[in-house]
């Protein structure tokens, strides 16, 4: 699944991936050089709000804050990891899927 980081530090999450989030809201966490984006349980526990991009249904989040220096903008391969409950996004390649 292809997901974008963009110039602006907006993380675009196409509709098929963003109904994981069903609260609406995420938590980001940097892992290595991945950024994980996990479900938040329930709408009162707070976390990052996945805005509504288009009428398909494609979200986005502001992960700018939680980037480290130098990650590039770009459309990049991303897996969801089953096991962690995490989508898992590479910081530096976007041309490869990310690693398990």
């Amino acid at each position: 699944m292809k997901f974008e980081i963009t110039s602006t530090g907006y993380l675009h999450i196409p509709a098929e991936e963003a109904m994981r989030f069903r609260t609406g809201t995420a938590i980001a966490l940097i892992r290595g050089e991945e950024l994980w984006i996990m479900p938040v349980s329930h709408p009162g526990a707070g976390g990052l709000l996945l805005k509504l991009r288009n009428s398909r249904g494609d979200r986005s989040m502001f992960v700018e804050e939680f980037l480290p220096e130098g990650v590039p903008p770009g459309e990049r391969s991303a897996v969801w990891d089953d096991q962690l409950g995490a989508l898992r996004i590479p910081l530096f390649c976007s041309s490869t899927s990310a690693q398990l």
